[in-house]
């Protein structure tokens, strides 16, 4: 997985469509992987690591909803 900062410059690299595409699968993925974590291994670095980039994601959202793209 890679950080938080080179993910936010990949995204915002992106077309603001494409942003909006990868912003919404991530809301839909991430909490997928949170479960999936916590049901297998329970490893907190991990989970921590997800709920992170959840947040990000999250503040992404808002971004494309004041902005109509992430800033």
């Amino acid at each position: 997985m890679v950080s938080n900062a080179k993910f936010k410059d990949f995204v915002v690299a992106l077309s603001a469509e494409d942003q909006q595409t990868v912003v919404n699968r991530q809301l839909r993925l991430i909490p997928a992987f949170i479960m999936q974590e916590v049901a297998s291994t329970n490893n907190a670095k991990v989970i921590r690591k997800l709920e992170s980039r959840l947040k990000q994601v999250r503040l992404m959202l808002s971004s494309i909803v004041a902005n109509g793209k992430v800033v």
